[in-house]
């Protein structure tokens, strides 16, 4: 997998030969092993993105005349799997993404096609990427808000059993959504600064829109891991009133039976000289007994509305 674009009077796709002209700046995603043979590349900015992969982490390495960074993006499909990873490294002309999926390629087509771009250079390119990257994710969080909703009036109104590992999916996600905002966040404040003075100031700031954008999602996926929370606790509150109802019924079963279990225990014994064993209407007596006493039971669990 390797695309180019050159960045002339719009992104334009080009071949290998096209792109490596030098009066021309030029964005490209290849794989991993087509970077590591690339020439021309430092090798501090290889040795940075082999060590920023390993990690699994969203962060960027301010050097001297370029920057080197990787992305784990959650997978919108499957966010508690694992995320998404590549990298890219930027230099005045050149930016490169190094990926051995299809997320930053299919990133790149969309800018193309759009053809919406204030400036035709490498940073503002990064920078529209970052942008694209977190366009849709406003609406992700919407429509994860939403189906939380959804369980939770699913609970209230209709008694529905809800499973616990459903509950804490919501949970997870959220926590790995806004881990993954707060190093989009940070990526974006490192670059704004521009230590090494590698972009036109104007492109530096516009990556101050971008942490604001991160920050803004960093904030609505800490309101969705609360509600994730409280619908957890909701959750864990009707297990709770179910198990209480249970042994409520076990607790009346077993008081209902406690006279007869008496009764029958008391009697039941092999010994000749209880009162009233030798009485003909004892059976009966007992009979009546125990069916007085179950109702009187029975009575007043109903007036307590326990049944």
């Amino acid at each position: 997998m390797t695309v180019r674009y050159e960045l002339r009077d719009k992104m334009t796709e080009v071949s290998a030969k096209e792109a490596r002209r030098a009066d021309v700046p030029v964005v490209e995603a290849i794989s991993s092993d087509a970077f590591r043979t690339l020439p021309g590349i430092e090798r501090d900015g290889a040795e940075a993105l082999k060590s920023l992969e390993a990690s699994e982490t969203s962060y960027v390495e301010v050097y001297p005349g370029f920057l080197a960074g990787s992305f784990a993006v959650p997978d919108k499909a499957d966010p508690t799997g694992d995320p998404l990873l590549f990298s890219f490294y930027l230099e005045e002309r050149h930016l490169i993404f190094i990926e051995d999926g299809t997320l930053a390629e299919s990133i790149l087509a969309t800018l193309a096609k759009s053809g919406v771009m204030r400036t035709m250079g490498t940073a503002h390119c990064l920078y529209l990427f970052f942008k694209t990257l977190l366009m849709d994710d406003l609406a992700y969080l919407g429509r994860l808000e939403d189906a939380m909703e959804d369980a939770e009036e699913a609970m209230i109104e209709q008694g529905a059993d809800i499973p616990t590992s459903k509950i804490m999916a919501y949970r997870r996600t959220s926590s790995r959504l806004g881990t993954y905002y707060q190093q989009v966040a940070a990526m974006a404040t490192i670059i704004a600064d521009d230590e090494n003075k590698l972009m036109d100031p104007e492109d530096a700031r516009a990556f101050t829109r971008v942490s604001n954008l991160a920050d803004r999602l960093v904030n609505r996926a800490e309101i969705i891991k609360e509600y994730s929370g409280q619908l957890h606790e909701l959750h864990q509150t009707r297990i709770d009133l179910k198990q209480n109802s249970i042994m409520q019924t076990f607790t009346i079963v077993t008081v209902l039976f406690a006279p007869l279990t008496l009764i029958t225990g008391w009697f039941g014994m092999n010994l000749t000289v209880l009162p009233g064993v030798d009485w003909p209407w004892m059976a009966a007596a007992l009979v009546a007994l125990a069916v007085v006493t179950t109702s009187s039971f029975l009575a007043y669990f109903r007036w307590k509305h326990w049944l």
